[in-house]
């Protein structure tokens, strides 16, 4: 309505007066609620606006959609999704506390697509299906010739949620817990099938980059070489990961030559082709549903539970099923079979 808008253009109009006052977001954010009442701005959107105040821009004007600041996360998105992927849009948009466009746009940019009733990574092209097709029957071809499924090394990364409510919580008692440190935390494992090798938390706010992904790759050699010399020594690891680009940028690859390790080749878009992604972490968040963490040290406690609560061939269980996904991945032709 011309109210709304006016309403929204008033309040852009004291951020680019408290911007101009040489502000930070928080405080602007924290002032204007206190003034007009909680809710009214969000600091996301606060920092939006002040970004690009910073880049010369003062129009008030909303750019187009795509630009605009987003309400949705699309890492907690995500995580919804991979534990529950019947669940519909209209249930994640309740849960998100937004519309159901938002949801909608967000999960086209996550290229999640719905199929059979379940959210799948999103449609793969024919290049794509004869990828998989054709690396899952040559993994088959190559683990019947000389078995290397104990050789492998596997690893992938997470975002781990402070709040792991399925249901809608409460906003009001939520906003404490999340307020306390980042929503989210980023987590990598590695694991081979005779068990856990090594696992690392980032810092709140840190994404993996290919110089600390290539460090993680360091520590956990360490570790692998103390737990199983003579797969280092002898037979050598085999690398299974998928493609992000820490993985497969420069200083990871120097550094798993320099260490000796081979890497398989892995088609783009096959989570489910990942013993992390299908086994691991579908029970991570099995056991994570409905905990919430204050911060960092909750959240690393209850992972360090996880490991702990797991029976010895839990490992093992999750490697050895890439037989069977590759051999289904070749059945129907490359495409998903989840």
């Amino acid at each position: 309505t011309m109210e709304m808008m006016l309403e929204k253009k008033q309040i852009r109009a004291i951020f680019l007066f408290e911007f101009k006052m040489g502000r930070k977001a928080a405080e602007t954010t924290r002032n204007i609620n206190n003034a007009f009442g909680p809710g009214t701005a969000k600091e996301r959107t606060v920092q939006w606006w002040f970004k690009k105040f910073r880049k010369g821009d003062e129009s008030l004007e909303d750019d187009e959609r795509s630009a605009r600041p987003s309400e949705v996360d699309n890492d907690q998105l995500r995580e919804i999704i991979d534990a529950d992927p019947l669940k519909t849009t209209r249930k994640i948009a309740e849960e998100l506390k937004v519309n159901h466009s938002t949801v909608v746009r967000h999960l086209k940019q996550i290229g999640k697509v719905k199929k059979l009733n379940k959210w799948v990574p999103h449609e793969l092209t024919e290049i794509q299906k004869n990828r998989r097709f054709e690396v899952s029957s040559s993994l088959i071809l190559r683990n019947k010739n000389e078995p290397f499924l104990d050789r492998i090394v596997t690893c992938h990364e997470k975002w781990i949620l402070s709040d792991n409510q399925r249901q809608p919580a409460q906003r009001l008692d939520r906003g404490k817990t999340l307020n306390l440190y980042q929503k989210k935390i980023m987590v990598t494992v590695w694991w081979s099938a005779a068990g856990l090798i090594h696992y690392s938390f980032l810092n709140p706010g840190e994404t993996i980059t290919s110089e600390k992904y290539a460090q993680q790759i360091n520590e956990m050699h360490q570790k692998l070489q103390h737990l199983q010399p003579a797969l280092v020594n002898r037979k050598g690891p085999v690398l299974l990961h998928d493609n992000a680009r820490p993985h497969v940028a420069q200083p990871a690859l120097q550094k798993f030559n320099e260490l000796g390790y081979e890497v398989l080749p892995h088609p783009p878009h096959s989570p489910d082709l990942l013993p992390t992604h299908y086994h691991f972490f579908k029970h991570l968040d099995n056991f994570l549903q409905g905990k919430r963490f204050h911060n960092q040290q909750d959240a690393e406690n209850a992972f360090q539970e996880f490991v702990e609560s797991r029976s010895t061939g839990f490992y093992a269980t999750g490697i050895n099923e890439l037989t069977s996904r590759w051999q289904k991945c070749v059945d129907c032709n490359g495409s998903y079979f989840d």
